[in-house]
């Protein structure tokens, strides 16, 4: 299996060292991640369920896709990565915002992208069960009423600036 290894940084995102996932994870040690809404024509976002295997949070839903950044990638090239990986779109990403993410299971550096769907969305099904557009007043509905990630709350008033 591909032993996955991150830059591993400050508080200032400067470089100060490698680790392995495992590491980042277990030391708690600072790395980047990249997280994207996917839109539809219509500005509805595509909320998604993880599968029950995934490391954390499994079950829950989430309005955003994403993942980590490799050692010496940049995050646009590991967003236009994971959009591909998990969701077979090849729509160049825009820029969104960025946000620190620290919670006892990750703390990491993060930037958001977004992406207008233009074709199929294909799921990677060992990662997420299904998803389906939504406006944001459907969005508004379900979070009251179900399970979302812990970085929804963050997450969630970006969303709106943008559609606003």
């Amino acid at each position: 299996m591909f032993k996955e290894i991150f830059d591993v940084v400050d508080e200032e995102d400067n470089v100060i060292g490698k680790a392995s996932r495992k590491e980042c994870h277990e030391k708690g040690l600072i790395h980047r991640s990249v997280m994207f809404f996917i839109f539809d024509e219509e500005k509805r976002v595509f909320v998604t369920k993880r599968t029950q295997n995934k490391d954390f949070f499994p079950g829950y839903l989430s309005i955003v896709l994403g993942g980590h950044v490799n050692s010496r990638e940049s995050y646009e090239d590991a967003a236009i990565r994971e959009i591909a990986e998990e969701t077979g779109l090849k729509q160049k990403p825009f820029f969104m915002e960025s946000f620190k993410k620290r919670i006892p299971e990750e703390k990491e550096n993060v930037r958001v992208y977004g992406v207008v769907a233009s074709g199929e969305i294909i799921l990677n099904y060992h990662e997420l069960k299904h998803g389906k557009f939504l406006s944001l007043k459907e969005l508004e509905k379900k979070l009251k009423k179900e399970n979302f990630l812990p970085e929804t709350e963050i997450l969630l008033p970006i969303l709106r600036r943008y559609l606003s």
